[in-house]
């Protein structure tokens, strides 16, 4: 079944009324800004009631049947950031490395690399350009551009789009002897020396740089490297960044 003759049956609404909401879907945001803890501001781009609502089906219906690595746990039923942090809890090392501009750098290209080398049989490649408008802002324009920060599906659509990166960077990190999670835009990197911590990361870049989609931008800002300190009760404390002080008693 077409994913037109779907959304039609479902939603219960004409063709007509719902290819006019498909071909506007695009511009039919709400944008505003929101500051930036560092400074600078955060674009918001909320879908207007009709999009947000097929974007939520298209979430449950669709998007659910694409595999999300373990890596990822930012947006993934059952996780949450106090357990990505529990994956490093043995490691004496911790590494914090960010994105710029996570969402809008995923593109309408990039949905159409997944579409090209995916297996999924669910959604069909002769609705790509009908799910390219209704999952992509197109920032002030019909014509879709990339993912905006306020769409329900945007956090879903970014792990599928990482998945290839993420075991690519999960297999490097166990031939290393590290730990790699993301959580969003946060990536967090630990083990046991520094030195192959460091050395993950020189892999990290070079696996980015070479990675054609999604095309990421590493921000460097918020890069941290925090070595583990003993606290004066004999455990160790490690600061992290939005953590705050986490002591593991024994470790």
């Amino acid at each position: 079944m077409s994913l037109i003759h779907e959304l039609v049956i479902h939603f219960r609404i004409g063709p007509t009324d719902l290819l006019r909401i498909i071909s506007t879907a695009p511009i039919r945001y709400k944008q505003y800004t929101i500051p930036k803890r560092r400074g600078g501001v955060r674009v918001i781009a909320q879908p207007s009631r009709e999009v947000k609502a097929i974007q939520r089906y298209l979430l449950d219906m669709k998007l659910a049947t694409f595999p999300v690595h373990n890596a990822a746990t930012g947006y993934v039923k059952g996780q949450n950031i106090l357990k990505n942090a529990m994956r490093h809890k043995h490691n004496r090392v911790i590494l914090k490395l960010d994105f710029v501009d996570f969402f809008p750098s995923i593109k309408t290209r990039d949905w159409d690399v997944l579409l090209a080398s995916s297996k999924n049989t669910v959604v069909l490649k002769s609705d790509s350009t009908f799910y390219k408008q209704l999952l992509f802002w197109g920032q002030g324009s019909t014509t879709p551009r990339c993912l905006s920060i306020g769409a329900p599906t945007s956090p879903a659509l970014s792990n599928i789009m990482m998945f290839r990166l993420d075991t690519r960077l999960s297999e490097i990190a166990a031939r290393m002897n590290v730990i790699y999670t993301r959580y969003a835009d946060d990536i967090t990197v630990s083990g046991q020396r520094v030195e192959d911590v460091l050395r993950f990361e020189r892999s990290l870049i070079t696996s980015i740089k070479n990675t054609k989609s999604p095309v990421f931008t590493m921000n460097n800002d918020k890069r941290g490297l925090y070595p583990e300190r003993p606290a004066a009760n004999g455990n160790w404390t490690r600061r992290y960044p939005k953590w705050g002080n986490i002591n593991w008693s024994g470790a």
